[in-house]
């Protein structure tokens, strides 16, 4: 049975073909008239609400019963949210938005600036498409030609590494291969600093200047046996070829760290050490220099690479960073008791900021109002 007609039963919006396939799946077995009463009953509880694993599972599962029908419902379903919270998905949007003027235009632009070694500024976006002899910049990302034996010796001669910069706006999101293979995603309102060609011999070193990065580093072995670096204002994570998030956004007091796959040494100003096993994480207090490591879901970590937000009891006021960033918005709140409420749920980036916006609200007693690109929360 695919759960979103459940969801559409509960709230009376069956079509006629529809009902019928219900009908007939709930008068199956009693198994699956509990399943509906049970979801009926506890459709407005908290618990169920906020419990995001159980709800996640819950519909996955379902999707999981008839795969190839089955899915069609569950694509069109995470096509409009990839859960925010069961109730978002039962209760249809209440209207309690007072706005002047809705910009519904707001989202990911996918532009980037990409300064060169004498400060020249070239703006890259997927309707610009550039290849000269260092790199090639087409649709969303920018990949570095590695060079030849030539051009390596060159390199290796040169007195001075050569640097670009690629920096990401609030609202842009941008990939870059490096001449060594390695690729990186920039998340919004982020820079990095990279050589445009590595030389043998030296480690491979890469700065992240401020923002959040996802990297997948080419082996080691495939480079000589060159480790790499990604270094920040406080810290260094050394790695020989892994999956690994770096999250340093200059507003933030905590520089995070997340490992996907392989291993990595961070190290801080004050030479304190740790290595991170996947799906564990490293914080480093910025005020302090104190080091903390803890488990996580790290593949959660990395949803903002794959098109998703993924709140795992997130506050309000970080999860308004995030909208913040990625659609280039002001977000302010008239009753600063609002930033601490917490949620749970995974959507996806391609929506309008106003549909985010009503999943959150939708599950509170918040209310929110939009001019321009300036967004008040209230109670």
């Amino acid at each position: 049975m695919e759960f979103f007609l459940i969801i559409k039963k509960i709230n009376n919006t069956l079509s006629e073909e529809e009902k019928i396939a219900f009908d007939k799946w709930y008068s199956e077995s009693e198994k699956h008239r509990a399943y509906f009463k049970s979801v009926q009953e506890n459709k407005n509880s908290k618990k169920y609400l906020f419990d995001k694993e159980k709800n996640w599972k819950a519909i996955k599962g379902k999707a999981n019963i008839k795969k190839k029908t089955t899915w069609k419902y569950y694509a069109a379903a995470a096509s409009i949210a990839l859960l925010f919270s069961i109730s978002y998905l039962f209760n249809p949007i209440n209207e309690k938005v007072n706005t002047t003027e809705i910009t519904t235009d707001v989202g990911y632009n996918n532009k980037a600036i990409l300064t060169l070694d004498d400060g020249k500024e070239i703006l890259l976006s997927k309707d610009h498409k550039i290849e000269n002899a260092l790199f090639k910049s087409e649709d969303k990302s920018i990949a570095y030609k590695k060079a030849n034996t030539k051009q390596s010796e060159e390199i290796a001669t040169q007195p001075e590494i050569i640097y670009n910069y690629l920096t990401t706006k609030k609202g842009g999101e941008f990939s870059l291969t490096l001449a060594d293979g390695t690729k990186v995603w920039l998340n919004s309102e982020s820079k990095l600093k990279y050589p445009v060609s590595f030389i043998k011999g030296q480690p491979r070193t890469v700065e992240l200047i401020y923002g959040e990065a996802y990297f997948e580093v080419s082996s080691s072995k495939k480079n000589s046996g060159d480790g790499f670096n990604v270094l920040n204002s406080l810290q260094r994570v050394s790695v020989l070829g892994t999956h690994f998030n770096v999250k340093a956004y200059p507003e933030d007091h905590l520089i995070t760290t997340s490992l996907i796959e392989g291993k990595v040494l961070v190290e801080n100003n004050e030479k304190i050490k740790m290595y991170l096993e996947p799906n564990e994480e490293i914080t480093l207090n910025v005020l302090t220099l104190e080091m903390q490591k803890k488990e996580v879901n790290a593949k959660e970590k990395i949803s903002w690479v794959k098109g998703y937000f993924s709140f795992d009891n997130t506050s309000l006021l970080e999860i308004t960073k995030t909208l913040s960033r990625c659609y280039d918005v002001d977000i302010s709140f008239e009753d600063e008791k609002i930033k601490d409420l917490r949620f749970n749920g995974v959507l996806s980036k391609k929506q309008d900021i106003k549909f985010v916006l009503d999943a959150i609200i939708n599950t509170t007693d918040i209310t929110y109002e939009i001019e321009n690109r300036k967004i008040k929360f209230r109670k």
